[in-house]
């Protein structure tokens, strides 16, 4: 398969370039379709290649094979599409830049074939080592020669098969360095390996002699550890060879046996945590105790043997932060537990008791987390515990939970801290200024929060009833959750919880496998977390795939949201099946099945979520503008600082002149404001008028010559009026003049305002208490709304017709109808607002 990657790699590169050239050059591209074809065969050939060898993948891997040599597949069709698009218009770049990015993904999923064919392989090589080192320890228990004879045949059996594996990943490694460590220590697994199983026969001898057993027990540690350091460079030749790609992210890295150790460790000592009240009541305590130190030191001891390995100063760094935390609490939770023991019903030790353990629990589960992470899921993973701890706070404060919030308050000052500590320290390994400017400014706004969360918590829990301080909190805790989600961006988030879902899945098996008393309350609050922990993943994922711009990749990424959507009730009914009945066998099977299928779905979700190129770009691109705006908002204030005191000096000459201008304007507006409100003059119009129609309308204007013109109802009816007067005035001289067009636009002109003061008649009319005077003011309404439309229709009608006397009089009546109406309608509206400004007054 390396010589066909090889080959498709060297075809599509010379594609792209081939075709970037022609548009550097603005020159003809031509026809790209042989080519293509050659590469279609090619990838066809690969893929249906790989499809064969799914029975030899492991089964952990094969749903991601089929997938990306479906992919593969259309991906080659489509730049087959493209190619053929590209022929027909070869001056149309965009068929081009369509076939680079069809050749592109081409190249992407041929690599990601061979990365999961080698992911496959190392798993097999990994699997062979635990159980070579599951044979070591169980040699250390037998004592009977016979017994040891059998179990050294197994484990030399594995022994050699890990040792030629180990040398075949050794011969693909591209790193010198690597290659003979691998050696090294694959000799070593051999030497330390005769050695041991001689300790273990001396001791199946001399059953008695504690020097012998001693020696085997130093033999074992040795071996465990070689084997373990074995697994490690495993992994580390892997990263090496695949660092150059940018898919690298798919892979699925397997775990050391320290690595598996400290998640294992942290699942007792956390199902201990839970259960330690109940314990101490039970008279168990003491013996828990002394479980929950063996689980702690277990988990730091692995946990340091991690840190010492890794290459990463910043993830070291980060661990050892982690690790010290633990140690630091571990003494605190026994020197938490003296004092209720000696007395049970001591409430402030209980209280103290209980937040030790809260903490304690809390630092386990982030150090299990942090080895298997990188240091931006490191940090992801505070983050995400952080939020969480709030939520978790709200939601007791709410419910009334005094004890519980007090407990979780006790610890977000530290988590905080710690939080901060840690994105610090990934800052180190940022260059991206943009990216380094967003995250100072969220770690100087968790620690500007920080105080006033504390004082709100304790006024919301001292008092509950306090409204303001609840508000006063959710919105500190709002803030606080914008600025976490500003150092992690939201596909770390969904990488980190992946993390933690597979570690609480497997401790939710070996909880159900272990049975106990307490199974059920154990299991129930593993089956909290990892609702929990799925619904955050969900969330951040939801949020990432909204910034997505390519349709393609935003289904893809919805696809795998909605696939983890619809197993998690299945896991969840699945969990509370098996915890109700762990002896049914057909309920522990559909466990185990949805929780494989679960475990896929969320790792395939951390896989599909991962930024491509395009979308770091983008990413980096809005931080640019960000921190573009912000320095240009620094400098203009810099700007400012330098002309304040001259500004101050010129506003200060100036504030005499200024103060003169406001009293002027002050005037103007006054004189303006008095003359809006004073009555209009009635414009005569030029030339001979119906002196009976303007009269009517002169009796309009002088009626409402001493009313008040402002933004009130009647102050707009007034305005209104006095416009109808004045179209009056004009259809007076537009019939003297036989000018048609005049008066229909007149007639017109008065019809719409009348409407206008019918509008506000009613409103005074609707707010009127006074049964009489609101039927006065509607009356008018209708009537000056009949005079308006007699009015314009006899314009319309008769215009030609106003010499004869007929027709004159028809006007001159409608006129002084009209005028009346209004003149009417304005007394009643006043009566009726009178009467209704009195109104409060009663």
């Amino acid at each position: 398969m390396d010589e066909v990657l090889e080959m498709i790699a060297d075809a599509v590169s010379s594609l792209v370039v081939a075709i970037t050239d022609s548009e550097e050059k603005n020159s003809l591209f031509g026809d790209m379709v042989p080519g293509v074809e050659l590469i279609q065969q090619a990838v066809n050939g690969m893929a249906e290649a790989a499809e064969e060898t799914v029975s030899l993948i492991d089964e952990e891997f094969v749903g991601q094979l089929e997938s990306t040599s479906k992919q593969l597949k259309n991906s080659a069709g489509q730049l087959y599409v493209h190619a053929v698009r590209a022929r027909e218009d070869p001056w149309n770049r965009v068929p081009q830049k369509d076939a680079i990015k069809a050749a592109k993904q081409i190249l992407q999923n041929v690599v990601l074939l061979v990365l999961i064919e080698e992911q496959s392989n190392i798993k097999v090589l990994v699997n062979i080592a635990k159980k070579a080192a599951e044979g070591v320890r169980r040699i250390d228990e037998i004592e009977n020669i016979k017994q040891l004879d059998v179990m050294i045949g197994d484990v030399n059996q594995l022994q050699n098969e890990l040792v030629k594996r180990s040398q075949r990943r050794s011969e693909g490694s591209h790193n010198p360095e690597l290659r003979t460590k691998l050696e090294d220590i694959a000799t070593m697994v051999n030497i330390l390996s005769e050695q041991h199983q001689t300790s273990a026969r001396d001791v199946c001898r001399n059953p008695r002699e504690e020097t012998l057993r001693s020696k085997r027990s130093e033999l074992s540690s040795k071996l465990l550890s070689a084997i373990d350091d074995l697994i490690y460079t495993i992994k580390l030749i892997f990263e090496s060879n695949t660092k150059f790609v940018d898919l690298a992210f798919k892979w699925k890295p397997v775990r050391t046996m320290a690595e598996d150790e400290v998640t294992r460790a942290s699942a007792i000592l956390i199902d201990n945590l839970r259960t330690l009240p109940k314990s101490i009541e039970s008279g168990n305590g003491p013996a828990v105790a002394r479980e929950m130190v063996n689980a702690a030191n277990l988990q730091i001891s692995n946990a340091i043997l991690v840190a010492n390995r890794c290459q990463d100063p910043i993830k070291k760094k980060m661990l050892l932060k982690q690790i010290e935390e633990l140690k630091k609490l571990t003494p605190m939770l026994i020197t938490a537990m003296k004092p209720v023991l000696e007395n049970p019903k001591d409430q402030e030790a209980q209280k103290h008791l209980e937040s030790v353990i809260y903490s304690t629990q809390k630092a386990s589960e982030a150090l299990a987390t942090a080895v298997v992470s990188s240091p931006a899921e490191i940090v992801a993973a505070s983050g995400v515990s952080l939020a969480r701890d709030f939520d978790s706070l709200e939601e007791a404060i709410a419910s009334g939970d005094k004890k519980r919030a007090q407990v979780i308050l006790s610890h977000i000052p530290s988590a905080i801290d710690k939080h901060i500590e840690l994105a610090q320290a990934l800052l180190e390994t940022i260059t991206d200024p943009g990216q380094r400017h967003q995250i100072k400014q969220s770690i100087e706004k968790l620690q500007s929060l920080k105080p006033r969360i504390i004082e709100n918590a304790n006024k919301a829990i001292a008092n509950p009833n306090d409204q303001e301080a609840r508000k006063n909190l959710s919105s500190d805790i709002k803030e606080a959750k914008h600025a976490i989600g500003q150092i992690s961006q939201p596909y770390e988030v969904v990488s980190a919880l992946n993390t933690k879902i597979h570690n609480d899945l497997d401790s939710l098996i070996k909880c159900i496998d272990e049975g106990g008393p307490d199974m059920q309350l154990k299991g129930v609050q593993y089956a909290k977390d990892i609702a929990n922990s799925i619904k955050k993943q969900i969330e951040a994922a939801e949020a990432y795939a909204q910034t997505i711009t390519d349709p393609e990749r935003k289904k893809h990424v919805l696809e795998s949201i909605e696939q983890l959507k619809r197993l998690t009730p299945q896991l969840l009914e699945a969990i509370r099946a098996c915890l109700a009945n762990p002896d049914d066998k057909e309920a522990r099977k559909r466990l185990n099945d949805i929780v494989k299928k679960v475990k896929e779905a969320s790792s395939n979700l951390s896989q599909v979520i991962q930024p491509t190129a395009d979308e770091l770009k983008e990413e980096k691109r809005k931080r640019n503008e960000e921190i573009a705006r912000i320095e240009a908002e620094e400098k203009a204030k810099a700007r400012a600082a330098l002309k304040a005191a001259e500004l101050a000096r010129i506003e200060a000459e100036e504030e005499k002149r200024r103060l003169i201008a406001i009293e002027e304007e002050k005037k103007r507006l006054a004189a303006e404001e008095e003359e809006r409100r004073r009555a209009p003059k009635l414009v005569v119009p030029e030339g001979p008028v119906n002196k009976a129609v303007f009269g009517a309308a002169a009796d309009v204007a002088q009626a409402l010559e001493s009313k008040v013109r402002d933004g009130t109802p009647l102050g707009i009816l007034v305005q209104l009026s006095d416009e109808i007067a004045q179209q009056m005035a004009l259809i007076s001289s537009f019939a003297m003049n036989g000018d048609v067009k005049g008066m229909i636009t007149a007639a017109r002109k008065i019809a719409d305002t009348i409407k206008q003061v019918q509008a506000q008649a009613k409103h005074i009319a609707d707010n009127c208490t006074d049964p009489r005077l609101k039927q006065n003011v509607l009356t008018y309404c209708d009537c000056g709304g009949n005079f308006s439309t007699q009015l314009k229709i006899l314009c319309a009608v008769k215009s030609n017709d106003f010499n004869d006397p007929t027709a004159e009089e028809q006007l001159v009546t409608c006129a002084k109808g009209l005028s009346g109406a209004v003149i009417n309608l304005v007394k009643s509206s006043e009566a009726a607002t009178i009467k209704q400004r009195k109104v409060p007054q009663q």
